[in-house]
């Protein structure tokens, strides 16, 4: 019996396993691959010689790194002015809804987001003083929201410091007078309050006609009409509107005196707001628009995060005005069309 089996093995062998038993199959089911194939393509198969593609060679990536003391990537435009304006109060979906024509009508040729950030204190002077000194307001001492003289003026060397150390004329037209306190009376060659809008156009239009290099246009009514009615009120978006029809007039100055193209324009806000407060409770308190027109700037919606603390280092960064390493904020380079440094933030502003 032994030596049949044998046998029996010994013959399959010779025969190369042409016929197997039907019992010694596998019972798993034929895999999708084999039953792709039929008898006939089987058969027919011929081996090929198996070619191995020489791999291409591909770029190795770079990193930028961050920046340790003066972040300055590339030389910059060419920007003799600077006019900053600051809609107090004014959430970026407020644009569109009040209408803002004029504003509207900037972004479409200037860098923008709206989606940058105030600091963690969303109220009118400390974030004013962070947007203009480009610290945090622990660096700054601006604790406060109030007019108080006694303790006194924001520390460090803001953009004011800087123009004026340059002998660059700057000034300040506000619609609140707590916001003298960002600088010393001595590095603004001049400082006005004026009660509305349109007022506060009425000064800018003066100080563009006898020329400036650094001017801050403060507009209030947004706040005071939100604080009053609502944000994102009727009565708000009038504010919003008459504080447009304003801005469109100081960029006809800058226009009409010639020099519209070698001016920076930047368009923000210090916070903005909900129901009638903005107590740092919800979101809508710390988004801000920023947008920039002018020299140099590349038009299109920003990617990189923006804080309030960038508009003192973008300005700087435009005038040539020395980088100062106490900031918090760094230029907006994106703006430019420049790499981003992405540096924001290690901790909160507070």
């Amino acid at each position: 019996m032994k030596r049949d089996l044998f046998f029996v093995i010994a013959l399959l062998c010779v025969q190369g396993y042409i016929m197997v038993p039907e019992f010694w199959l596998p019972t798993t089911a034929p895999s999708a691959i084999s039953q792709a194939f039929n008898v006939e393509t089987v058969s027919t198969l011929v081996p090929q010689k198996t070619i191995t593609p020489t791999p291409t060679k591909q770029p190795i990536p770079t990193f930028t790194a961050k920046p340790t003391s003066t972040p300055t990537p590339a030389p910059a435009p060419v920007v003799e002015h600077v006019l900053i304006v600051s809609f107090d109060g004014m959430r970026p979906d407020a644009i569109p809804a009040a209408p803002m024509k004029n504003l509207l009508a900037l972004i479409e040729s200037s860098a923008y987001s709206f989606e940058a950030r105030t600091i963690a204190y969303p109220v009118t002077l400390p974030s004013h003083t962070a947007m203009l000194s480009g610290m945090c307001m622990e660096k700054n001492g601006m604790r406060w929201n109030s007019n108080n003289r006694y303790v006194g003026y924001s520390r460090g060397d803001d953009l004011f410091n800087l123009t004026h150390d340059a002998n660059m004329k700057s000034a300040m037209v506000v619609g609140k007078d707590k916001l003298r306190l960002i600088a010393e009376p001595e590095t603004t060659d001049d400082f006005e309050v004026r009660l509305n809008e349109a007022l506060i156009a009425d000064a800018a239009v003066d100080v563009i006609s006898s020329g400036f290099d650094l001017l801050f246009v403060h507009f209030p009514s947004a706040d005071a009409r939100g604080h009053k009615y609502g944000w994102m009120s009727n009565a708000q978006f009038k504010a919003l509107r008459e504080g447009d029809e304003a801005l469109g007039r100081l960029l006809a100055a800058l226009d009409e005196n010639g020099i519209r193209e070698s001016t920076l324009v930047i368009v923000t806000a210090d916070h903005g707001g909900h129901d009638r407060t903005h107590d740092g409770t919800r979101v809508e308190d710390y988004l801000i628009p920023w947008i920039a027109s002018g020299p140099g700037i590349a038009p299109g919606e920003l990617t990189y995060p923006i804080h309030t603390m960038d508009t003192a280092a973008t300005v700087a960064y435009a005038l040539g005005l020395p980088f100062q390493p106490e900031w918090d904020g760094f230029p907006v380079y994106e703006a430019f069309g420049l790499i981003p440094q992405d540096v924001h933030y290690d901790k909160v502003c507070r």
